[in-house]
């Protein structure tokens, strides 16, 4: 669900406009490297790496499980770190902005970004989305325990129609 607003976050830029005429490739890639897609996506890499951190004290890690749990996190950081980096992201995000703008569109936005505000957008981007997740993790916390209940409530339901089966049997 985190990763899910993360890459909400991401594709901010793309205002879901239908395209009559596709925009090239080099007018997109022009738009992403003016708009250092690439170093928003460095930035969301180290704040889900620091979701992960925050995650042990949500879900009740002990002492004694905090060594298992943080060589599961790192593994499961550096999959992420190879297989959700910008090289990963990069022409699948071009062929979105292609199936959705304009050459018209990429170019207007080319030329906002150019901008002062375009400019500041730029630059505080990554502070919003920064504060962003970090108030959905607050909203997570309080609803994490909800969560586990139901995951609870269903184990209990799966376990008891699995004897209720294994007794009809």
């Amino acid at each position: 669900m985190k990763i899910l607003t993360i890459l909400c976050f991401v594709s901010l830029f793309a205002f879901n406009a239908h395209a009559d005429e596709r925009s090239s490739k080099e007018s997109v890639e022009q738009l992403m490297e003016l708009t250092e897609t690439s170093k928003m996506m460095d930035a969301m890499q180290g704040q889900i790496s620091a979701m992960f951190d925050g995650m042990s004290a949500q879900i009740g890690i002990s002492e004694e499980e905090r060594p298992a749990f943080e060589s599961y996190m790192q593994k499961v950081a550096k999959l992420m770190e190879k297989d959700m980096g910008w090289e990963t992201f990069k022409e699948p995000m071009i062929k979105i902005y292609l199936k959705h703008f304009t050459e018209e569109e990429v170019k207007g936005l080319i030329s906002f970004y150019q901008t002062e505000v375009g400019k500041s957008m730029i630059e505080k981007m990554p502070l919003i989305m920064q504060d962003s997740i970090l108030m959905s993790q607050d909203l997570m916390k309080g609803i994490m325990p909800k969560i586990q209940a139901l995951a609870v409530e269903l184990q209990k339901d799966i376990e008891e129609s699995r004897k209720e089966k294994m007794a009809d049997q």
